[in-house]
């Protein structure tokens, strides 16, 4: 099964999870029918059930957690249904990087929160570069220079005329690659990336963090096969997680985190030609490894975006799978 395949059977699995536990807890749920939901029930469904069972033991892991510090999940609000939405692809392009939404929408006033799913794997973006793309407009909204597309362009233009080759009719080895392609793409956007910052000073910063992370809040579920865990992170940005409820006192707390101000370093990496390391402020670190994401020349090359560093405050669970059994945390009378 694809990666793609993976992450929409755990998202469904997720969503699937906290509606049946709610649901046999005497809590109105209902799910919102959509096709993010009908495709992501297929590519559940399309696993054995002994693969539907991780999936489902994975999510179940984390439910008694996300209980206690969001308790909207599961108090009774008049016979306000709490609706279960899985979100479409086109909302994490246009920044949303939520993949399941919890909301109560009669008699509340806007409450929501929503989990990012992520199997086996970290990686916050999957950007690209090429000659065309202005990363300088499309992450941050700031555009980027004359200078820097023109150099792109430059860079760019032998994959343009090699489209659809072998990457070794242009490039004998990998290492040969890496020097002539790699190297000067990351020095332009480097570059690039520092003129914005003096320019713009701490927009930068901030805007990258936003196109990372999402410009909402949400919890991250990552499901780690390998250490046979599963772990949840919350990205209270602008503390819009863990509010209070029906006017009781919210004993379990979860820091507001805050956007950093200053690019401290952006480097390569060590012994690397392929990944840069961008330090900020305020804890936040980010490595950005380019690649190419075909055996045949496309005419950009891909990132993988991961943050390596956050805030020591930011709220972590580690959950060991078979450790945990579901269950409210407080009684709902």
């Amino acid at each position: 099964m694809s990666q793609v395949q993976n992450g929409k059977a755990f998202e469904y699995a997720i969503a699937k999870a906290y509606f049946d536990f709610l649901q046999t807890r005497s809590v109105l749920v209902e799910w919102i029918q959509n096709d993010a939901l009908t495709n992501a029930r297929a590519c559940f469904e399309s696993f054995s059930s002994k693969e539907q069972s991780t999936f489902l033991e994975a999510a179940q892991q984390t439910i008694q957690t996300l209980l206690i510090v969001e308790p909207a999940l599961y108090l009774p609000f008049k016979n306000e249904p709490l609706n279960i939405e899985l979100a479409s692809d086109a909302a994490g392009i246009d920044g949303d990087v939520r993949d399941i939404i919890f909301s109560r929408t009669q008699g509340r006033k806007n409450w929501e929160i929503g989990f990012s799913a992520k199997n086996n794997h970290e990686a916050v973006k999957h950007s690209r570069l090429s000659s065309t793309i202005n990363f300088g407009e499309k992450w941050l909204g700031i555009p980027c220079s004359t200078t820097y597309m023109n150099t792109a362009s430059d860079h760019f233009s032998a994959l343009i005329e090699s489209r659809g080759k072998p990457w070794n009719t242009l490039y004998e080895t990998d290492s040969e690659k890496q020097r002539c392609l790699y190297v000067p793409i990351l020095e332009a956007f480097k570059l690039e990336l520092f003129r914005l910052y003096e320019t713009h000073g701490s927009l930068v910063p901030q805007a990258m963090l936003k196109y990372l992370i999402g410009r909402k809040p949400f919890y991250k579920i990552i499901k780690d096969d390998r250490h046979n865990q599963v772990v949840v992170k919350a990205f209270n940005v602008e503390n819009g997680l863990n509010k209070k409820t029906s006017n009781r006192v919210q004993p379990h707390k979860v820091q507001s985190i805050h956007l950093p101000e200053k690019i401290i370093s952006l480097d390569f990496a060590p012994d690397s030609q392929t990944t840069l390391l961008l330090v900020l402020d305020k804890g936040w670190q980010i490595s950005l490894r380019i690649h190419t994401a075909s055996s045949r020349i496309e005419t950009s090359l891909k990132f993988d975006i991961n943050l390596i560093g956050n805030p020591p405050i930011l709220f972590t669970q580690h959950l060991f799978s078979g450790t945990l059994s579901p269950q409210l945390p407080i009684s709902q009378g």
